[in-house]
């Protein structure tokens, strides 16, 4: 077996680590990154080196592959990876020997600790990528449950409380709120529930903002965002459905509410809103996925109450390196 790493701007040689990573993922609450999407994701930029490989067998045939996020303006200590074998050749060490490769680069890159995040049905103590990182010495910090909103929905009704207004956009920020929505994205690690990896809030200004918009146009997904002003006019909280280009899937990624804004019914009004503008592009989705973390019962009992179902559990695994 050998191990190279991949040229993400080569066209067959990213197809290939494409075609392994789709024949690998077999789960079926969660469908798989578009080929575009993953090739953006994998390309390096300001905020993260990125380094993908693809193993092979004596035959020159893809088995197996993975790859590497190191953060360069923030949570500098920590890898982000991923590993996956094409079902009939698990149990070869395949991934033991990915992974090796994968920790060995973020060790030369001063990294001092592995999280990875494998998911498994939510009637299930795990799957092979539990227990793979488990035998690797990964060692389990937080649960995060998935859970999906069958389509179309029956959505309860809208209540805003008093003093606060809905915004709605797709495409780029509006210029005035773009400050104040760049710093709830960066609060998102330090205001949701965690554990004990000690992940930093992400670092999140206009500039970024702007680019991971533009990368939304390269990839093709469209955003439907909808933001709470307070009685003082300053951004309260937001949320975030994401429609990739081609599929039936939705996900509704970020939604997060101000802690002085908090007790008001803010994350169920800001999601329904979000439903309600998006009829355009939820037209033909199968559904939406949604993680949280599992001890954070306010937002759980929010989405249950738009008709959300856990279908799988999350573990944030950590491996000191």
């Amino acid at each position: 077996m050998t191990i190279t790493v991949v040229n993400v701007a080569d066209q067959s040689s990213f197809d290939e680590l494409y075609d392994v990573y789709g024949r690998s993922l077999t789960r079926p609450f969660d469908d798989r990154w578009l080929a575009i999407e993953k090739r953006v994701n994998l390309t390096d930029d300001a905020y993260g080196t990125k380094v993908a490989v693809v193993a092979r067998d004596g035959d020159g045939l893809a088995i197996g592959g993975g790859w590497v996020t190191l953060p360069l303006q923030d949570n500098t200590d920590v890898a982000f990876v991923d590993v996956f074998t094409v079902p009939e050749r698990r149990r070869e060490a395949i991934g033991s020997r990915m992974l090796d490769e994968l920790v060995g680069i973020a060790r030369a890159h001063g990294r001092t600790k592995a999280f990875a995040m494998p998911v498994w049905a939510v009637d299930a103590d795990g799957d092979a990528g539990r227990w793979f990182a488990e035998a690797r010495g990964f060692e389990l910090d937080f649960m995060d449950a998935v859970r999906e909103l069958r389509l179309p929905a029956d959505l309860p009704p809208l209540a805003v409380a008093p003093g606060y207004t809905l915004e709605t956009w797709r495409g780029p920020c509006p210029d005035e709120w773009v400050d104040e929505y760049a710093d709830l994205r960066r609060i998102m690690n330090s205001e949701a529930p965690s554990g004990d990896a000690g992940l930093e809030n992400e670092h999140w200004d206009v500039a970024r903002v702007r680019k991971d918009e533009a990368d939304l146009v390269r990839v093709g997904r469209q955003m439907q965002i909808v933001v709470a002003r307070a009685p003082d006019n300053e951004l309260a909280g937001h949320t975030q459905l994401a429609f990739p280009a081609d599929g039936t899937e939705v996900y509704q990624w970020d939604t997060l509410v101000r802690p002085a804004d908090r007790g008001h019914g803010l994350g169920l009004a800001l999601k329904i809103r979000a439903m309600q503008v998006s009829g355009d592009l939820l037209a033909g989705r199968r559904r939406v996925t949604t993680y949280n973390a599992a001890t954070n019962t306010h937002m759980i009992a929010v989405n249950e109450k738009l008709g959300f179902r856990q279908t799988a559990w999350a573990g944030e695994y950590i491996l000191p390196i």
